[in-house]
């Protein structure tokens, strides 16, 4: 499972700018394998002209939606990359993404239902809820379970602050090539963001049961930041040194991980 990051940052900045400085942070956005996609925000198309990719989307078949807020959600950005593709495309999510999506022959959606293993191409995806919220009272924001053909097993926890207790018991059963958690809130304490979004502090405490005590990284697992508001981070370099202590590397953008 290849994973490439087209963004790592929040909400926090214009998207309209550019830069391939690794601090800058886009919306955050991923791509597997160069056809599962998660999010699909309106820099997912700068990002690949940023960076020189040619025909980035030419492959994707499906995306899964975290939830609708606008750096993680565009209807125009996925109209687009549909057009783009070679095959129809796929979106999965809560029922809410369905009803934003401007549906057509290229394009359609299906729901997902919460802790039901579901098949999204070549991958199973579970979505599970996450502790966050969006102007739609009915929509419930999403984490995800991604299991490759080949077993690989990746946890996506973009956006939300601490793990919901079902979600934690779901997740506590199983064991992680890689896992990626929402970091958008720094080293920042007493936030208000931190009802919705974690800060480093909860992430060390996550990890330490998850890990400590349920031990579900595998051997060789690895454990991510994403989500980064650049208005409450330093620069990359420094934010890499201050999350090695706790085993967790800052993804940034253009960064391709092999899960």
């Amino acid at each position: 499972m290849k994973l490439l990051c087209l963004g790592t940052g929040a909400a926090d900045w214009d998207p309209r700018l550019a830069s391939a400085d690794p601090s800058f942070r886009r919306l955050t956005s991923a791509l597997i394998n160069r056809e599962l996609m998660i999010d699909c925000g309106p820099c997912v198309h700068e990002f690949a002209e940023t960076f020189g990719y040619e025909e980035l989307y030419r492959d994707v078949t499906e995306i899964i939606v975290t939830h609708s807020h606008g750096d993680h959600f565009n209807a125009d950005a996925v109209a687009r990359v549909a057009k783009e593709a070679a095959s129809p495309v796929t979106v999965y999510g809560d029922p809410v993404i369905g009803t934003l999506l401007p549906l057509s022959e290229k394009l359609r959606f299906v729901p997902l239902t919460l802790f039901v293993p579901t098949a999204v191409g070549k991958y199973t995806v579970t979505a599970l809820p996450a502790n966050h919220s969006t102007a739609y009272p009915e929509e419930q924001p999403l984490h995800y379970v991604i299991v490759d053909a080949e077993e690989k097993t990746m946890f996506w926890g973009c956006d939300g602050a601490w793990l919901f207790n079902q979600t934690y018991h779901h997740i506590r059963k199983l064991k992680f090539d890689a896992m990626v958690f929402d970091c958008t809130v720094g080293d920042l304490e007493n936030d208000f963001r931190s009802f919705e979004h974690n800060n480093i502090r909860m992430i060390d405490e996550l990890l330490k049961s998850l890990i400590g005590w349920h031990h579900i990284l595998k051997e060789d697992g690895q454990v991510y930041a994403n989500h980064m508001a650049r208005t409450l981070h330093t620069d990359h370099a420094t934010l890499k040194a201050r999350l090695a202590p706790l085993g967790v590397i800052p993804m940034h953008d253009n960064m391709e991980i092999t899960v």
